[in-house]
């Protein structure tokens, strides 16, 4: 199974960056909620992809955290 990212997730630093200067800007409260929003939802889909994908060894006895791993995945997303 392969992967493809549509385009490159922003880090952490650069959403706040971006949040702040939207802020200090003047935007109002709908541009920034809708802004995190959009980032927000890149992330979970980046997350749900993962899982999806980390599922897929579940079953492997040679794999080991494998549920460990997919409960942190699972908490981040939820």
């Amino acid at each position: 199974m392969v992967i493809h990212l549509e385009y490159e997730m922003p880090k952490y630093r650069d959403i706040v960056a971006e949040l702040i200067r939207l802020y200090e800007g003047g935007y109002n409260d709908a541009t920034l909620t809708s802004t995190l929003k959009g980032y927000v939802e890149s992330k979970d889909k980046a997350l749900r992809k993962a899982e999806s994908f980390i599922r897929g060894f579940e079953d492997d006895e040679l794999q080991e955290g494998i549920p460990a791993l997919l409960q942190e995945i699972r908490n981040a997303a939820a």
